[in-house]
């Protein structure tokens, strides 16, 4: 118990910042973003470092004779090493680091700097001197490739540096140089301990870069499973729209069909311009399954006049049409005239009392806005009933969330029993010069 506490009193900083790591790591345990097992091996790597330190500085403290001869002790066989160990780990944790950003093909390559300083060390444990030394009283010497460790190490730090430069810019992450910033921290003290211009330190900046680099990959995670579920959710509304524009209603076609089929026998010329519409009407919803940009007015309002006409056949008379088109200079998401002119006839005018009613389809210009006006007076409904998304609600709501998505429109409804619907598309002036160029 004595020894762990010298252990903390001696390194209180060192593993006050290995316990924030580590405190990060359960933190994030679930989530697990890139990078979490390679920061993990970095923690132990930092530990034995510590440890070994630690160990190193209890002795000298406590069980040291500056007097005694330890040329045969075993303890200096484990000062030896103790160094070995250390002078090995701080590289490998700067290249753990690199391997996290690294090209992926280079990264055997990468090792080798790490490969010539094992090897080195293990050569200077057989014959002492080559990289370091130590005194029959324990006195550090220096040999003749002293420097390889640290010079390991800076290599892996400037290719940190200049990999985590084209990592930020690949990412577009704008807070990156801090990340950029503490590894020149680390390569400066490195540089510095190597000098003897500062001593001890280096276990208190790796701890403080693991932890800033930490912070870092964990924001890019969470940016990046932003984008991901931005990009899932898009994909879900996308398919939504296509499922929505691919399903042409049922009792529609049978209801065209058959009065196109009435008409072959009663006005053949007729029966023709009603097919030639009824392939126009199916052409248009299968084209707005791929369509990505927004569509001119004039196509909406010529594609309602095509559905309108088929509609026509079957109502005759019962059915009133007025278009009063005002203003024509702005562009909308595809089909969303149409489908709410389809609402009007089949839940306004077809459920009134009398079976018949108008339609009116307007255009006009206001100050903020352009606007469409889809009014009918036929049986209406209670607008509270749109927050129940059934079958007959689902196309209005896909209709309002596409205005908005895809240029910043809003749909309102005005409506009530008997009373007839009033449907106001308002798509922002503010964004046409914009979308008119997609």
């Amino acid at each position: 118990m004595q020894l762990v506490l010298e252990l903390i009193k001696l390194n209180f900083l060192s593993i006050a910042l290995i316990l924030g790591i580590i405190i990060m790591l359960i933190e994030n345990r679930k989530e697990r973003p890139y990078g979490t097992d390679h920061v993990i091996a970095i923690v132990v790597m930092l530990s034995v470092i510590v440890i070994n330190t630690g160990l190193r500085d209890w002795f000298k403290g406590s069980l040291f004779d500056p007097h005694k001869d330890y040329r045969d002790d075993v303890a200096i066989t484990l000062f030896y090493l103790r160094s070995a160990l250390e002078h090995v780990l701080f590289p490998m944790i700067a290249y753990v680091e690199l391997l996290l950003i690294a090209p992926v093909k280079k990264k055997h390559i990468l090792f080798i700097p790490e490969f010539v300083c094992i090897f080195a060390e293990i050569i200077n444990l057989a014959n002492p001197g080559v990289v370091f030394s130590y005194t029959k009283h324990l006195d550090y010497r220096d040999g003749p490739l002293m420097m390889l460790p640290y010079f390991v190490g800076m290599i892996y730090l400037l290719l940190l540096m200049r990999y985590s430069i084209l990592f930020i810019k690949e990412k577009e992450m704008s807070k990156g140089a801090t990340v950029i910033f503490i590894v020149f921290l680390t390569l400066a003290e490195c540089y510095l301990e190597a000098a003897y211009i500062v001593v001890d330190l280096m276990d208190e900046i790796v701890a403080l870069d693991v932890i800033i680099y930490y912070f870092y990959l964990v924001a890019i995670y969470q940016s990046e499973m932003k984008i991901k579920l931005r990009t899932s959710e898009l994909e879900l509304e996308r398919s939504k729209r296509m499922l929505m524009l691919s399903q042409i209603q049922p009792h529609f076609m049978y209801n065209s069909l058959t009065s196109i089929t009435y008409l072959c026998d009663k006005d053949a010329s007729q029966a023709k311009k009603a097919l030639i519409d009824f392939s126009k009407f199916l052409r248009k919803n299968l084209e707005a399954m791929t369509h990505k940009s927004l569509v001119p007015i004039r196509d909406e309002i010529e594609h309602t006049k095509v559905y309108l006409s088929l509609e026509k056949i079957r109502f005759g008379d019962d059915l009133d049409i007025i278009f009063d088109i005002a203003d024509v200079d702005f562009m909308l998401p595809v089909l969303t005239v149409q489908p709410l002119v389809e609402n009007a006839v089949k839940h306004g005018i077809n459920r009134s009392e009398s079976g018949c009613g108008t339609v009116c389809i307007s255009t006009e210009e206001a100050e903020k806005f352009h606007k469409v006006i889809i009014r009918d007076d036929g049986g209406g409904f209670d607008v509270e009933s749109l927050k129940q998304l059934d079958d007959s609600h689902i196309g209005i709501s896909n209709v309002r969330k596409r205005l908005y998505d895809e240029c910043g429109g809003m749909l309102i409804i005005k409506s009530a029993p008997n009373e007839g619907t009033e449907c106001t598309i308002l798509i922002p002036k503010e964004n046409h010069d914009e979308n008119s160029g997609n």
